[in-house]
């Protein structure tokens, strides 16, 4: 970022969903543009915790996986900045799978991922449950029986109630 200060690319627009690089953005004086105004990107850089050789990522850490995937959504082309050390064949039991939720279904979404050996903690900060900018919790799920993307997909996506989770295909 500190060289984007200095270059002469600073007539480049900027869209980001990231309250840090929003922030480190305008810092350096850096051509914003919300992403409400905006109907397609040409590059989305983007980094993650995991990802397999089927290109299959996990984002689970950041909770902002709806806006993200909304972003590469309209992006022509959407690259994936990735070390060597986050390159694995299965998914990391120990990594949770963050799951945007609307705020009254964490007791159906809890029994249901019962039902799957899973289960979620709530993501808490100053004893209150953190909010996405839409309103809704962030969950990190747990899950005990599988290490297979598309299923855990699969099943998180057939929830009513899970607005998006943090595995990023294609």
């Amino acid at each position: 970022m500190k060289s984007l200060e200095k270059s002469s690319l600073k007539h480049i627009r900027i869209v980001t969903v990231s309250n840090e690089t929003k922030t480190l953005c305008e810092q350096m004086g850096l051509n914003l543009v919300e992403f409400e105004e905006v109907d397609q990107v040409d590059w989305t850089f983007d980094g993650c915790d995991w990802i397999n050789r089927k290109f299959q990522a996990l984002k689970t850490r950041g909770g902002i996986q709806t806006e993200e995937k909304m972003l590469a959504q309209v992006s022509k082309h959407y690259v994936l900045l990735v070390t060597k050390e986050k390159l694995y064949d299965h998914k990391k039991t120990e990594l949770p799978i963050c799951c945007e939720i609307l705020p009254n279904s964490i007791k159906v979404i809890r029994k249901k991922l019962l039902n799957y050996n899973a289960d979620f903690n709530l993501r808490i900060s100053n004893n209150m449950p953190i909010k996405t900018r839409h309103g809704n919790y962030l969950i990190d799920v747990q899950w005990k029986n599988s290490d297979i993307p598309e299923y855990i997909s699969t099943v998180l996506d057939s929830l009513v109630g899970i607005v998006s989770h943090s595995f990023f295909f294609e």
